[in-house]
């Protein structure tokens, strides 16, 4: 079988993924990882061996997970030179189609044929295993992380055998055994289908077999249900009559008839309850009021009396400190006298200071002037020179940028004149004495070569004229070159300079200007550190200080000396430290008089404060008084709590009494009494209305003879049993008999493996030389491989070359079988994930190897393994 297109939706992860131009050969199909290739081979197992009807967990194992779709997968294969169109959907209205050149089949029908293409037995029940189900194909289809294990050929293993047999040639003594074989298939076939179901004359006997067991059945059924039907009708007429005796619907109502009368009365008890806690509610509101007017009016007593005794304090507080305001007054003015005549003092001390510091300052402005003005001639020439560099800066256009751009478009110009020059011809002239030569109607000269990259007419002088034909292929070359040269001259022109040269040249003058600027800047930055504009400003400055008129003309430079003005500085300190020593004092004593004063006034208003609340409070109590006495509260506050003690009392009354009427038993027992009529009452309905259907259905059995036909299907019965036991005995006897030849025929071919190991030894003989494989005769597995003389355990192996073995052995085993017109895709599933390298290079080669017999898909996420592997490559979005 070669597979050709796979078309798969809404299957696990996948939504729509579609495989197709597979070709004979080698195939590569790519995708990461959780991009769905694993996928892509589980939907290719599902659409060829699950039944499109299977439900259970290998049905929800095909659904997405959280969604409810309708899995479908379509696939195209070519097999025994015929092309075929398989499609399932699965899970939601399931549905199956083949279609081959000459026939189309849908339903059950596909599963059977499959089978019949294939060549695999489809499980009897539940998902299809690939080591018992699947045929050749589970051996072959080697799914993700499963390569370095064993060949698992499970069902597969009938298939090779019988490819062997083809090769060797006898098995199961011959043609003899092989038409035994088919006369034992033959007999099977004619009770047993593929699918070891029955079918024929002994399918249709069991078949009327079931039909009379179920008739017998019903009969029965029914024959028991009329029995039982009289024996229920006899059981509802009793309980009726027992209703009817004991009159139990009528001892209910009259129970639920007491019980309501009960309800009321508690419901009444409970009624008067509410209303004496209302009373008694009242009463305690009363009470509270009277009592809230009491305690208010002790409250305004004792606040009238606080008011009085606070006044008169602060009236006292208040005398006291006004006497010693006054003093404090006559004590500042004292020290306000002595602190002005300090004060003065001061000011003629420190007028003496300033005069002498003038004079010293003009001193000191005379030499800094003369070296400020040094500065200033030399910052000054310094900033003209920086200037002047300046200007020839932004005179010259030319950057190092510039440069660059020019540099490129000149080796642009020289390449393409290189080229030119190449592919032109070169005419050196060489003439005798006096001689001209002349190129296209124009005088040349001589001493330098003419290139030619055109057809040209050259004239020479006592000769004649020459026509020159320069090969082909220079036009475009010229054109380049003199577009090249354009450009240049565009942009020389642009920026003021005739060539590369004089562009260098005006390079070097700016980048000189702009160091000389660089280095006028920096010897102005250190003549005049704040600038130029400050340095004149500070020249300014001293100018006028020493155009100033002398402050004191009769003070002297020899008498403004040094010792001179620290004496009069020393005088001032003293004069100075005198007036602060004053008018801390002072200050104290003001701040001493202001606090008194502040503490006066606020004593004040306290007591004005005071007085008012002295006042309000007495008129208020004479107001409430005159209004209410005190005595009079007294007695209404006794009052409201004697009417408090009568209502507490009557709720008291009221809640012994409800208690004693125990509400919640009657309300339990009203429930109670409802429940038992309302369940007598529908009791009867239901006995009333089940008699009277059973009498019905009574009189419709009674008339149908249900005994006689009991009888007549018991006989029937037997009958077809024992024909059954007969063809059954027939029919397991065939199935026996063909197992047992065709586990003969295994056990022979078991011993023929000789042509499995002439198919691995090419494929060895690449990978590693003087190798080989040993199986197992009985069940084609791998057990050990052989390098020289040494054998190892298959097992005992590293990972990567149990790999490597079990992918050639199926690669041999895909050829046997395709010797005996078996042949099957191989399909390998990321097979060779621990192989290094250098062995995986050669693995492509036997890839390559098989692929010329054989159909090999390689499913892989490692597309750099296999970007060299040189076979088509699909990938999965």
């Amino acid at each position: 079988m070669q597979l050709r297109r796979i078309e798969v939706r809404d299957f696990r992860k996948l939504q729509h993924v579609v495989v197709e131009d597979l070709r004979d050969g080698l195939n590569v199909v790519v995708g990461d990882n959780e991009a769905g290739k694993s996928t892509l081979l589980a939907a290719l197992r599902t659409v060829l061996f699950e039944r499109h009807r299977i439900g259970g967990k290998v049905a929800q194992g095909m659904m997405p997970f959280g969604q409810t779709v309708r899995p479908e997968i379509r696939l195209d294969f070519d097999l025994g030179g015929e092309r075929w169109r398989l499609r399932k959907a699965f899970c939601q209205k399931p549905e199956a189609e083949l279609e081959g050149s000459r026939e189309r089949l849908t339903g059950d029908a596909v599963e059977e044929r499959l089978a019949e293409l294939l060549g695999f037995t489809p499980p009897g029940a539940g998902g299809s295993k690939p080591a018992e189900h699947q045929g050749a194909y589970g051996l072959l289809w080697v799914q993700q992380g499963t390569a370095h294990e064993s060949l698992g050929v499970g069902a597969g293993r009938d298939s090779i055998a019988s490819a062997l047999e083809t090769e060797v040639g006898q098995v199961l003594g011959g043609e003899r055994g092989r038409a035994l074989l088919s006369a034992a298939e033959k007999r099977r076939q004619d009770f047993w289908t593929k699918l070891d179901k029955p079918r024929g004359a002994w399918k249709d006997l069991r078949d009327e077999v079931e039909a009379l067991e179920t008739e017998r059945a019903e009969l029965v059924r029914r024959f028991e249900a009329h029995d039982g039907k009289v024996s229920e009708l006899a059981s509802r007429q009793d309980a009726l009559a027992r209703h009817a005796h004991e009159d139990s619907l009528g001892q209910a109502q009259r129970d639920l008839g007491a019980a309501r009368r009960a309800m009321a009365e508690a419901e009444r008890l409970d009624q008067g309850l509410r209303e004496a806690e209302t009373r008694g509610k009242l009463a305690s509101a009363a009470r509270d009021a009277a009592l809230d007017r009491r305690n208010a009016r002790l409250a305004l007593i004792r606040r009238a009396e606080e008011a009085a005794r606070a006044w008169n304090h602060a009236q006292v507080e208040s005398r006291s400190v006004a006497g010693l305001l006054a003093a404090q007054a006559a004590a500042s003015e004292k020290q306000a006298q002595r602190l002005r005549g300090l004060r003065e003092e001061l000011v003629s001390a420190g007028a003496q200071v300033g005069h002498l510091e003038q004079a010293l300052r003009r001193g000191r402005a005379r030499e800094d002037l003369r070296r400020l003005e040094t500065q200033l001639s030399g910052a000054e020439e310094a900033d003209r020179l920086r200037r002047e560099a300046l200007n020839v800066v932004r005179s010259i256009r030319i950057t190092p940028a510039t440069l660059r751009e020019i540099e490129g478009l000149q080796q642009r110009l020289d390449r393409a004149t290189a080229q030119r020059q190449a592919a032109s011809v070169r005419i050196d002239f060489t003439p005798e004495q006096g001689r001209r030569a002349q190129v296209d109607g124009r005088a040349h000269d001589p001493a330098t070569p003419v290139w030619l990259s055109q057809d040209s007419d050259l004239t020479l002088e006592g000769y004649g004229r020459l026509r020159v034909h320069p090969g082909g292929g220079a036009r475009d070359l010229v054109q380049q070159s003199e577009e090249a040269e354009r450009v240049l001259m565009e942009r020389l022109h642009a920026d003021g300079v005739a060539d590369l040269a004089q562009a260098r040249s005006e390079l070097q003058r700016r980048l000189a200007g702009e160091q000389e600027a660089q280095a006028q800047l920096r010897l102005i930055e250190a003549l005049a550190p704040q600038g130029l504009d400050a340095l004149r400003q500070e020249v300014e400055s001293q100018r006028a200080l020493l155009a100033q008129p002398n402050a004191d003309p009769n003070l002297s430079t020899k008498a403004s000396s040094e010792a001179a003005l620290d004496a009069a500085r020393l005088t001032q300190r003293s004069a100075s430290q005198a007036v602060e020593a004053a008018e801390a004092e002072a200050g104290q004593a003001e701040a001493t008089r202001v606090a008194t004063d502040r503490e006066l006034a606020t004593l004040e208003g306290r007591a004005a404060g005071l007085a008012r609340d002295n006042e309000a409070l007495a008129r208020e109590l004479i107001e409430v008084r005159s209004a209410a006495a005190d005595e009079a509260l007294d007695r209404v506050l006794g009052q409201a709590e004697a009417e408090l003690r009568e209502a507490q009392a009557e709720v008291a009354r009221a809640r012994a009494a409800l208690d004693a009427s125990d509400p919640e038993i009657v309300r339990l027992e009203l429930r109670r009494a409802e429940k038992a009529e309302e369940a007598i009452r529908a009791d009867i309905d239901r006995l009333t209305r089940g008699k009277r259907d059973l009498e019905v259905e009574l009189s419709a059995l009674g008339r149908e003879g249900v005994g006689e036909a009991l009888a007549e299907a018991e006989g029937k019965l037997e009958l077809r049993r024992r024909q059954l036991l007969e063809r059954g005995h027939e029919a397991e006897a065939s199935r026996l008999l063909h197992e047992a030849l065709t586990g003969a025929q295994r056990e022979s071919k078991d011993r023929w493996l000789g042509p499995v190991r002439e198919r691995v030894r090419p494929y060895l003989r690449i990978l590693q030389p003087d190798a080989d494989v040993v199986l197992n005769e009985t069940t084609l597995e791998i057990e050990g491989f052989r390098r020289g003389d040494r054998e190892e355990a298959f097992h005992d192996l590293s990972i990567g070359a149990r790999e490597q073995v079990a992918v050639i052995t199926r690669l041999a085993l895909a050829d046997i079988l395709r010797g005996s017109n078996r042949p099957s895709a191989v399909i390998l599933d990321d097979a060779l994930v621990n192989t290094d390298e250098g062995r995986l290079a050669r693995m492509h080669l036997v890839l390559h190897k098989a692929a010329e017999n054989l159909q090999v898909l390689v499913l892989t996420c490692r597309e750099r393994d296999f970007r060299q592997l040189g076979a088509p490559v699909t990938r999965i979005r």
